[in-house]
């Protein structure tokens, strides 16, 4: 188990790096550079223009480009930019959860083969790490601003996880990094003492609640060990 040490330096690397994150989106606004590709006003009216239809298209082309690699940050911040808060939430999180679940479909239904042998000892560690409490595991897992996004959704494929779970854990999981993106593409300043503080208490309290389930894991496996 852990030390408290241990588990000092962890909180204050992940910390680190998540603000090292937010610093970085102030300091060079994607939005500043998509422009040039996506123009989110025209983006939104189209949406708007059409409605439901126009809603599901957004969620489908912003689910297919997650699944495919692009960074949900981005769609966050288009989202959040084009769409407001709520509505840009919302949107966001759906397409980018839809997004993972395409890629987990994938590598269960069709590139299982391929990823078990190119990622054998990820495939092992995965299936052992949610053997119990796969809901609080892949929880975890999203809440954490670190680690590789696709490799998960491909491994979590080709394990006995159940569809559902990955895709309502992912959906939780995602909300913290999801809710600042789409913030910043809103229009908030980022720069802003106030803002940043903000997204510093969310993913502040994301990684406390990462901890937390990890030692309830930890209490579980001592308990179950003690009546072995």
């Amino acid at each position: 188990m852990i030390s408290l040490k241990g588990k000092t330096v962890v909180l204050a690397f992940i910390l680190l790096i998540s603000l090292t994150a937010v610093w970085l989106s102030y300091a060079f606004p994607p939005l500043q550079y998509m422009k040039q590709y996506v123009d989110p006003q025209l983006l939104a009216g189209w949406v708007q223009q059409h409605g439901f239809n126009g809603i599901v298209i957004f969620i489908t082309l912003g689910a297919v480009t997650a699944s495919f690699g692009l960074p949900r940050q981005l769609v966050a911040l288009v989202a959040g930019y084009s769409f407001g808060l709520l509505q840009g939430v919302l949107l966001a999180i759906t397409s980018i959860s839809c997004g993972a679940l395409l890629t987990f479909w994938f590598a269960r239904f069709i590139a299982r083969p391929w990823v078990r042998r190119r990622f054998p000892e990820a495939v092992t560690k995965v299936d052992r790490f949610t053997e119990d409490q796969a809901f609080l595991k892949i929880l975890t897992i999203r809440f954490l601003p670190l680690g590789t996004n696709m490799l998960t959704n491909l491994v979590a494929g080709t394990t006995k996880l159940p569809a559902w779970v990955f895709f309502g854990a992912s959906f939780i999981g995602f909300l913290p990094q999801t809710a600042i993106f789409v913030l910043g593409g809103h229009g908030f300043n980022m720069g802003s003492t106030g803002q940043l503080l903000f997204a510093g208490a969310l993913l502040l309290l994301s990684t406390l609640f990462c901890l937390v389930i990890y030692r309830s894991h930890k209490l579980h496996q001592s308990g179950t060990a003690e009546h072995e």
